[in-house]
């Protein structure tokens, strides 16, 4: 696009707007070391919630009479993993939401040790709670492979 600009006492001259066009702009590929931390993100992510399964089995094991000791130690190995995810995520400039969403899943986690050692009315909400870590996880996993898979096709 072309126009014209005048101005009183000075000379005419053209002003030339270059728009991109829709649907051929080329977005800027990432550089490694972001692309690394991204694969990195979605692989701690994915791992998360696996652990997050396997603590329900090793409650569920406990549950119908086998040794607790199993789900009362597995969380130890499932603490790290969100404090690992928040650096990772602002190497791999992903969005705000999955840069926050580990210090969520710290705090879920740290209130699934105080419904753990209350009383009876309030430890239901144990279970509850482990839910949510578990969906709180997965999105965050399902989001992670979503900016994977999506940085490929730029």
């Amino acid at each position: 696009m072309t126009r014209l600009l005048e101005k009183p006492g000075s000379p005419a001259r053209t002003d030339t707007i270059a728009a991109p066009l829709k649907g051929k702009a080329k977005t800027a590929r990432l550089s490694l070391p972001v692309r690394i931390a991204r694969i990195f993100y979605a692989v701690l992510s994915s791992v998360f919630v696996a652990c997050v399964l396997t603590q329900v089995f090793f409650a569920g094991m406990g549950a119908f009479g086998a040794d607790w000791s199993y789900h009362l130690t597995f969380v130890h190995l499932l603490e790290p993993v969100p404090l690992l995810m928040v650096p990772v995520a602002f190497v791999g400039r992903l969005p705000w939401s999955l840069r926050l969403l580990p210090l969520a899943l710290l705090f879920l986690i740290g209130v699934q040790y105080a419904f753990a050692n209350v009383a009876v009315p309030a430890a239901a909400l144990h279970p509850v709670n482990a839910v949510l870590i578990f969906l709180t996880g997965l999105f965050m996993a399902r989001r992670a492979w979503t900016d994977v898979s999506g940085q490929s096709k730029r």
